[in-house]
């Protein structure tokens, strides 16, 4: 059983382009070929991607904004009939930054394909605008031209699309997951430690980390702050962290690196806010520091609170005052880290991984196969 899967993730370079490859070794395990096409990175791809066993082949994506996705498109179009005409393929997963790019070639070659929505555009700028019109472009597009479904990552999002004239039927809903095996989970040793590590963009309010830091510095109570990632406002965190001894902003890490990094915390803090596109999303980053054996302070919001009730996860209002945070983490540090940290990895274990998430997947690549 062969796949293959478009996407416009650099893999192994991209935060986010850790799902393909744990969704892509899920569906090896049930016993398909995946052979990804996604943008070149600036080196080799990494050790990750080598390891994977998966085929990769490189396409041209601009870096420049607002170029990425004329150039990626523009070069699917020129790579793909190469690519099939030297494999065949019984079905496909198009990325919606993927499909304008993609959609007549995967046609003509008669295989079937669901379009693949991991997240909207979350930006508003110039750039955002852009990104949205190909959003809507690409739903269009797989609606009238014959996408054999879509691949949303939450029922809200589905919800959403739908209510929005978007969707595409059949749906088949693959939440986040997380590929547990590749953590090792906290050991809560030295200084407390609140961790976060994720896109540091102005839409995610990321500076509130900054912000909760000072009230818990105020109050005398002794920790690190440790945050990881690449993002707009990475600079200004960056630059705040030279006047904050207990700030520590590490940049961006590597994919085959979040694992150890987050084995070096206590507690995990996301602060993200309660609008619109935060609302479609699937709650992956609180799956992963489940799998991390972390306990976590969160705010009280869609995705937050679809992973229920748990000992782990404390959810704040996402208005709170930034004293109400602060309390709630000095409260959890008062707890048994050590006890939450097992329940968390277990339920990562039980729930979360993406052996599990991706089963409804495996069975519509095979529904549509037999087609």
């Amino acid at each position: 059983m062969k796949l293959l899967w478009v996407t416009a993730k650099r893999l192994g370079s991209d935060l986010a382009s850790t799902t393909q490859l744990a969704v892509a070794n899920s569906l090896a395990k049930r016993g398909w070929d995946v052979t990804f096409v996604a943008p070149k990175n600036d080196g080799d791809v990494s050790e990750l991607v080598k390891n994977s066993g998966h085929l990769f082949v490189g396409v041209d994506r601009s870096r420049k904004p607002g170029l990425g996705w004329f150039t990626f498109g523009r070069s699917l179009r020129k790579s793909l009939p190469k690519i099939i005409s030297v494999d065949t393929y019984d079905v496909a997963l198009i990325e919606w930054q993927a499909v304008a790019g993609s959609h007549a070639t995967i046609n003509r070659a008669g295989i079937p394909w669901l379009i693949v929505d991991r997240s909207p555009p979350v930006f508003h700028s110039l750039i955002g605008k852009l990104q949205w019109l190909e959003y809507r472009r690409a739903y269009k597009i797989a609606k009238n031209r014959g996408a054999a479904g879509s691949l949303p990552k939450s029922e809200a999002l589905a919800h959403w699309n739908a209510t929005n004239g978007r969707a595409v039927e059949p749906v088949t809903i693959m939440e986040a997951g997380v590929e547990v095996k590749r953590f090792t989970t906290a050991n809560f040793s030295s200084t407390p430690t609140i961790i976060h590590h994720g896109q540091l963009d102005e839409e995610r309010e990321i500076e509130r980390l900054v912000s909760i830091g000072e009230i818990l510095s105020a109050k005398e109570f002794e920790f690190i702050m440790k945050v990881a990632g690449r993002g707009n406002r990475l600079t200004a965190l960056q630059k705040a962290a030279t006047f904050h001894d207990w700030l520590e902003v590490v940049g961006p890490v590597p994919s085959d690196e979040i694992p150890a990094f987050l084995a070096t915390g206590h507690v995990a803090l996301f602060p993200l806010p309660d609008s619109e596109v935060w609302r479609l999303s699937s709650p992956l980053k609180v799956r992963e520091w489940a799998a991390a054996g972390l306990p976590m302070v969160l705010s009280d919001i869609t995705p937050h609170r679809a992973v229920g009730q748990r000992d782990w996860a404390t959810l704040v209002r996402h208005d709170a005052p930034f004293d109400e945070w602060a309390d709630a983490i000095m409260n959890l540090f008062e707890s048994d880290l050590s006890i939450l940290g097992a329940t968390a990895r277990k339920d990562a274990e039980n729930e979360f991984d993406w052996d599990k998430t991706s089963e409804a997947l495996h069975y519509k690549l095979i529904e549509l196969m037999k087609k």
